[in-house]
């Protein structure tokens, strides 16, 4: 038997739902989230290591435990092997939203990217619960590259957008209208604005999007719109 022969031999035990492979399986689902869980970790998000390799684990079980039941139930062959992985799929998403967080009197968002990173190690361990150990170390190392080199991409496409979100306050209702519709006349469109009326003071605290024309550089928009008259203070989101 050849090399081709003794891999190909490995692979197809390895498929098979047995002690080695079970063991192999949860080894692999471990160091695949576990990669994942660092850099969430090293960012200081909320899901780190721990919370990746659980989850990747528990989906890695419950694929596991749903070949189980479609081989060795009391009817061999009965029972949909992907039921329980659909559970999973849906079941991660309620705990992807405990990630995300609408911080602060600005109302900022942050968590998305963390609550994804728990659904894609969810199906990681699924794909590795199955035993497509190629496409849930493929999966893997996108996502990873994703976190290191697409940020440079993020960061290109936010320097060149004429869109943005922010956070700004006015001295009271009237200077707040009154500069809105000064923007809205010189190129720069305030659109999707929440106020915060929570506030007992007279301050306005407004949450909008500015949506400046091409040719407009960002300093010049921001610098506009701090030139207006009662606004206090212009903050990026």
């Amino acid at each position: 038997m050849g090399l081709l022969g003794i891999c190909n031999a490995v692979s197809a035990y390895l498929h098979d739902l047995n002690l080695v492979s079970t063991a192999f399986r949860l080894l692999l689902a471990m160091t695949l989230s576990c990669i994942i869980g660092i850099d969430r970790g090293m960012k200081k998000r909320v899901a780190g290591v721990k919370t990746h390799i659980v989850v990747c684990l528990g989906a890695t079980l419950i694929m596991m435990t749903g070949e189980y039941i479609h081989l060795y139930s009391n009817g061999v062959g009965v029972g949909d092997t992907a039921r329980l992985g659909a559970q999973v799929i849906s079941g991660v998403g309620f705990l992807g939203v405990g990630t995300i967080m609408v911080t602060g009197q600005r109302h900022e968002v942050s968590g998305l990217t963390t609550a994804a990173s728990l659904w894609a190690s969810a199906g990681i361990g699924l794909a590795v619960g199955i035993g497509f150990y190629s496409g849930a170390i493929m999966t893997a190392a996108c996502i990873m590259i994703v976190f290191k080199y697409f940020k440079f991409v993020d960061r290109y496409v936010e320097q060149h957008s004429s869109i943005y979100e922010v956070y700004m306050e006015f001295e009271n209702d009237d200077k707040m209208r009154a500069a809105i519709k000064k923007l809205n006349d010189s190129d720069i469109k305030v659109t999707n604005t929440y106020i915060d009326k929570s506030s007992k003071s007279d301050v306005i605290s407004v949450q909008a999007t500015l949506e400046a024309a091409r040719w407009k550089p960002r300093n010049a928009v921001f610098r506009e719109a701090r030139e207006q008259d009662g606004v206090i203070s212009v903050e990026e989101l």
